[in-house]
């Protein structure tokens, strides 16, 4: 999700007995918001307690058999993508239910029950009823299998968490989540094979506002399998007013119940494939003639309808054949280099062709590539300025001609470019090869980068206000939470840094240059590569030397993104000789209770102090040295939007060259051969 906040619902109260894991994270266990309620042993002001009540003394046999239920439920649920267990007997006896995502697929729903219930494993060990949401799976356990223990009218509802971007338009978006969330429940609630992984599930979308770039929503409605139709449908019901109602004029938002759930997006989070119309029926075989047909009439028909097909069949693959020949005459040439080219692209990949622009069209919105359009220059190419006939600005990135990891960085972010969409990431418009030249257009972006602004203070006195400083930040988290968690892929950007964050005219910040980036699989969390390539200072310790590749190197780099610009400073390369790096002051600073003396002095005391220190402190845990230290891009986002959440204590920032750890040496940072030592990255382009 994107910026979000955590809503109160304030005529529906959770009951005391209940425990709700409301973790927004994937599976950042150790560093979710937990709520486990009362424990066993602490006095309720409820009545008195029946024999399954929470307030009864907790057995170690009844939590024997919740751990060992919980072992056991991810293969037994991944299948079908929902389990109900039970084990022991008499007030031991436990009750285990896991459910994945409708869209999930097996391997996946597996692996992230199996995170799950690791962590469930762990947790309100004193309870006797516990319902845990993560991000794509839920968990719940009890000490009985009746249903009024999650369905009771004061335990419907656990938590309303809602984006905290905003619509144009409140009561068209209104208006369509209502229309939309009326046919997801009917949907949902219509019945059907309860083994099937869909039962229970549905997806859709509406248009709220046709205008505007994020004028659809997409809505997804889920119940628990146990269930009756009749349920399903009147826990959807007391959910579906829960948005608009604590949030309303918000873009989005996920309620959460204790046997139901909904969630509604401006941006796809769930395989669209599942909102695809159904395959037309097949025709219905030709019935044979009646009684009164004369069956040499009908072979006579059948013979001219035989023949017209035939005639024509032989037509069309006469045609066809001169078609394909003039076709390969004229691009035999072309052909050939380019699969030359493309023999290096990423097994990994499937290419995907984007819109075609044409070399005259393109020459002639830029002026023939004129000097004075030139927005920058990076390691493989040049980047102008142009306008197409219809007044719209595009920014055309030109890749040197004789380069050939030019065009297998062109191609794997043309690839990664028709997969991902999201308001803070670049959009790629098109591409054009023709005559040698490789060109790909962008949206023009008129700020140009992060770096071009943070670090000219004069630029950034007069244009970074904290304001804008939060607004870039928190806009940067959500695009990594998207490439993380939220697209069809799981990707890393792998060069992460204030050039790379590209700026449009309301400061809002776009993530760009995919030429690095990795895809992986959903069920896959890492990777090794064989050479490390990007920026030193941005670049995570496990990356830089050992190759390792996942999510939390790019939070390292998000991290150093996030200091920068609460200071404005750059972060200094490890390895260089001269002052110690940004991480290494901050921490000092941190150490001795003084952070706040690290903010950039070009804002004054123009700035909200508990928010700059959240910040820090955000910054801080991300360039931990341990990766799994480090948080995830969803728990950054949670982070960012509510204040007061209680955090971990950092730990030391990786690189560090303080007092107490020793300089990182020159020699040290040169065992990675493939870093760019002057900041310029094998895919560098000087943004827009």
């Amino acid at each position: 999700m994107r910026n979000i906040a955590i809503a109160g619902v304030p005529t529906i109260t959770m009951a005391p007995h209940i425990a709700l894991l409301l973790l927004a994270a994937s599976f950042a266990a150790s560093q979710a918001a937990v709520d486990c309620g009362p424990s066993a042993a602490s006095p309720s002001p409820a009545p008195a307690p029946s024999p399954t009540s929470s307030t009864t003394a907790n057995s170690s046999a009844f939590r024997a058999n919740v751990l060992a239920l919980l072992d056991a439920l991810p293969h037994a649920a991944a299948p079908t993508g929902f389990a109900s267990l039970s084990r022991g007997a008499g007030r031991d006896r436990a009750f285990v239910r896991g459910l994945c995502r409708g869209d999930l697929n097996q391997s996946v729903c597996l692996a992230d029950l199996q995170e799950a219930a690791r962590d469930l494993s762990g947790r309100c060990a004193s309870s006797r009823s516990v319902g845990a949401w993560y991000r794509q799976v839920y968990i719940s356990y009890a000490d009985t299998n009746d249903s009024a223990i999650f369905e009771g009218p004061q335990r419907r509802i656990g938590q309303v968490i809602y984006d905290a971007g905003k619509v144009a338009d409140p009561e068209s978006y209104d208006r369509a989540y209502y229309a939309l969330m009326s046919r997801l429940v009917a949907r949902a609630a219509a019945g059907g094979n309860r083994s099937a992984r869909t039962s229970m599930f549905a997806t859709g979308e509406a248009v709220y506002a046709r205008d505007d770039p994020i004028g659809t929503m997409y809505g997804l409605v889920q119940c628990m399998r146990d269930r009756s139709d009749a349920e399903c449908q009147q826990c959807l019901q007391t959910l579906v007013p829960q948005l608009p109602t604590c949030c309303g004029g918000h873009q989005g938002g996920v309620a959460l119940g204790f046997n139901c759930h909904l969630r509604v997006q401006v941006y796809t989070y769930y395989d669209l494939a599942l909102d695809a119309p159904p395959p037309a029926p097949a025709p219905p075989p030709p019935s044979p003639p009646s009684a009164g047909e004369n069956p040499g009439k009908g072979r006579q028909s059948k013979r001219a309808v035989l023949a017209g097909a035939i005639s024509t069949g032989t037509l069309f693959l006469v045609l066809l054949v001169v078609l394909v020949c003039v076709y390969m005459k004229r691009t035999r040439t072309g052909a050939n280099e380019r699969a030359r080219d493309g023999a290096r692209e990423d097994s990994s990949n499937t290419y995907v062709s984007p819109e075609q622009f044409t070399l005259p069209l393109l020459r002639a919105a830029t002026g023939n590539f004129a000097p004075e359009n030139k927005l920058g220059e990076g390691g493989f190419g040049q980047v102008f300025k142009g306008k197409m006939p219809n007044g719209q600005a595009i920014a055309v990135k030109r890749l040197s001609q004789s380069s050939s990891q030019g065009f297998h960085e062109l191609k794997n972010e043309l690839v990664l470019a028709a997969k991902l969409r999201h308001r803070n990431l670049v959009q790629i418009l098109g591409v054009c090869l023709e005559e040698k030249e490789k060109l790909i257009v962008y949206e023009y972006l008129p700020n140009r980068s992060l770096d071009t602004l943070l670090f000219d203070s004069e630029r950034r006195r007069r244009g970074l206000d904290w304001r804008k400083r939060h607004t870039i930040i928190c806009g940067i988290a959500r695009g990594l939470l998207y490439l993380h968690e939220e697209s069809q892929l799981r990707v890393i950007h792998r060069d992460l840094k204030p050039s790379n964050v590209l700026l449009d005219e309301h400061m809002n910040p776009k993530i760009s240059d995919f030429g690095l980036a990795r895809a992986f699989r959903p069920d896959q969390s890492r990777d090794v590569t064989k050479r490390a390539a990007g920026t030193l200072g941005y670049m995570s310790p496990e990356y830089a030397y050992c190759g390792h590749v996942s999510v939390k190197s790019d939070m390292y780099s998000f991290g150093v993104i996030v200091l920068e610009v609460v200071t404005g400073r750059r972060n200094s390369s490890p390895g260089q000789d001269n002052a110690n790096s940004l991480l290494s002051e901050v921490w000092e600073k941190w150490r001795a209770g003084t952070a706040a003396e690290m903010a950039d002095a070009s804002l004054g005391d123009q700035y909200p102090r508990a928010q700059m220190l959240s910040c820090m402190h955000i910054g801080l845990l991300c360039v931990q040295k341990k990766p799994e230290l480090r948080p995830d891009a969803s728990e950054v986002v949670l982070m960012l939007s509510s204040q007061s959440r209680s955090r971990r204590t950092p730990s030391r920032p990786a690189f560090y060259a303080g007092s107490t750890g020793g300089a990182v040496t020159a020699s040290r940072a040169r065992r990675s051969e493939n870093v760019s030592k002057n900041g310029v990255t094998m895919s560098e382009l000087e943004p827009r």
